[in-house]
């Protein structure tokens, strides 16, 4: 990696302030397209693209305060989140994966390039560049903006359960990163970090299952076999990273073997966060966002808790065991929740 440890942290800081400024921004309406475009609500995303413009220019205003570049992150983040759940609502699912690949792989390109010039102010520049690139479906609905809200009024109470969920979602992503950071140092981030991009790249699969389900199941259709499916491959990714993480440090990490124990660790959470977004998507196709929205507020307050405590007994490994243990926790109310729900229908037939 063509960073050190200590810089890899900060600007992973850096970053993780800027996407959760832009999670802040959406509103819970990009899931809420994703959800109401299947069942034939029209004209439902360009009001939703309307919102977003005012939410993101209020948000990237306050992001711009810390760090005046991150304003511009935070808008082309959610510019090009709107466009990727506008495709996936459509079911333009290769559009939705060439929206989503491209962006990814443009933005280390471009970061690595442009490091070079202006360290790591560049990185987030390459970022920038990426989003506003891949944004296109979100510009093209510009033209169409008008005064009018009243569809995204009238699904507002759900837009908000999506938002609290959605928020939920982003603090899991992110907020950790806020934590660390002031107490264990840029560090300790840095090596924990790498981690769990290994978690966050092979848990890809467990988001695409869970962005698939969400319009799928919206419009009617029952995904069981895909889900077990989904649930023998994150085992497959889990034991295949466990074995090979020692040999993909040592031939493209050198510097972060330290990281190895965490990547071990973090690597056990593939299952349990396939776990949860098929659950999650069942419950979202359902409307039973309570549960969904409770879920993520138990997994959080259990990870910061376990992050202080874990932390400073076993340092990097405790954070990283503090994750898995916080998504166990997680998927044992969600399967509760979901015994008493299959119960209660049996009762009621």
């Amino acid at each position: 990696m063509f960073q050190d440890v200590h810089e890899y942290g900060q600007i992973n800081y850096v970053i993780a302030i800027g996407s959760l400024s832009s999670s802040f921004s959406l509103l819970g309406l990009n899931t809420a397209v994703t959800r109401l475009v299947p069942q034939g609500h029209k004209q439902i995303d360009i009001q939703a693209n309307q919102v977003i413009l005012i939410s993101a220019t209020v948000c990237a205003i306050i992001a711009s305060i810390f760090n005046w570049i991150l304003g511009l992150f935070v808008l082309g983040m959610a510019f090009w989140m709107m466009s990727s759940y506008e495709l996936l609502s459509r079911k333009l699912y290769s559009k939705y994966a060439i929206n989503i690949i491209g962006a990814r792989a443009s933005q280390l390109v471009l970061s690595i390039i442009l490091y070079s010039f202006f360290g790591i102010s560049g990185i987030i520049v390459g970022f920038i560049i990426s989003f506003f690139a891949f944004s296109i479906t979100y510009f093209k609905t510009i033209p169409q903006f008008s005064k009018r809200f009243d569809k995204i009024t009238k699904e507002f109470k759900t837009s908000l359960h999506l938002y609290s969920y959605n928020l939920s979602n982003a603090l899991l992503l992110y907020l950790d990163k806020l934590i660390i950071a002031p107490i264990y140092g840029y560090t300790i981030l840095g090596y924990y970090q790498l981690g769990f991009q290994f978690l966050m790249f092979f848990s890809m699969i467990s988001v695409s299952f869970y962005q698939y389900l969400i319009p799928e199941e919206s419009s009617g259709r029952k995904k069981n076999k895909l889900r077990v499916y989904g649930i023998a491959l994150s085992v497959v990714i889990t034991i295949l990273v466990f074995i090979f993480a020692p040999t993909i440090l040592n031939v493209f990490f050198p510097n972060y073997i330290n990281s190895l124990n965490s990547i071990r660790i973090l690597s056990m959470g593939i299952i349990p966060m396939m776990i949860t977004s098929t659950l999650n998507s069942k419950f979202l196709a359902m409307k039973r966002t309570r549960f969904v929205l409770i879920s993520s507020i138990i997994y959080q307050v259990t990870q910061i808790i376990l992050i202080i405590i874990l932390g400073r007994q076993f340092g990097i490994d405790g954070i990283s065991l503090s994750v898995v243990f916080a998504m166990l926790v997680q998927i044992t109310f969600l399967g509760i929740a979901q015994l008493r729900l299959n119960k209660r229908n049996v009762q009621n037939v």
